[in-house]
């Protein structure tokens, strides 16, 4: 059996309804909302604290932490990540169910391979473990965690964190690029797909 039979028979190839297009755009709107939904109370919290509204534009978990303490940035890391999950994750389980912001507004869902709603624990293992640990470069959620670590540890894993996560995540894309199906690899982790969605009509 050649290998290109074999990653065959391992990936899905199953035609999709939902263009690589439309899911990048909904990237694209996901990428800058989840970045301001994270850097919001971070932001607050610089501000909050130095009254420097021109340092605001350049705030980050190390200036924090040589600004003030260690303890306030892992109080702004937490604080961001908690505002991200509630983004990628509460958003798509309890308002708008299989649907983050971006993709509601293309017209996409996220659903299991049966097609039916995610659960909280789908999404868990999608966005979590898949998008932000995982592949660790299409959200900037990510590098707060990576920031986080290497703080506690007391180490720099900041790069290898980065460059682990741009390997995984460029196979990841590779996959929605080269079959039909177009599921990246946190849709392999959590068997979950992306197909088209229309608002139901009210009658």
């Amino acid at each position: 059996m050649s290998l290109y039979v074999r990653l065959k028979t391992l990936f899905d190839d199953s035609p999709s309804n939902v263009d690589t297009g439309k899911r990048f755009f909904a990237y694209l709107i996901d990428w800058f909302l989840g970045a301001l939904f994270m850097m919001f109370p971070i932001c607050l919290l610089w501000l909050f604290q130095t009254h420097d509204m021109e340092g605001m534009s350049r705030v980050s978990l190390w200036l924090i932490q040589d600004r003030l303490s260690t303890s306030q940035a892992y109080l702004a890391g937490c604080i961001g990540i908690l505002f991200s999950l509630f983004y990628y994750v509460v958003i798509p389980w309890k308002i708008f169910p299989g649907q983050t912001l971006g993709k509601r507004a293309v017209g996409i869902k996220i659903v299991s391979l049966d097609e039916k709603d995610v659960s909280l624990k789908t999404l868990l293992v999608r966005q979590v473990i898949g998008i932000m640990i995982l592949e660790g470069v299409f959200y900037n959620v990510s590098d707060i965690w990576h920031t986080l670590v290497s703080m506690m540890s007391g180490l720099n894993f900041t790069g290898i964190l980065m460059y682990q996560g741009l390997i995984v995540g460029i196979f990841s894309a590779a996959l929605a690029m080269v079959y039909k199906s177009h599921r990246l690899l946190h849709d392999y982790l959590a068997k979950t797909k992306v197909v088209l969605w229309q608002e139901p009509v009210k009658k």
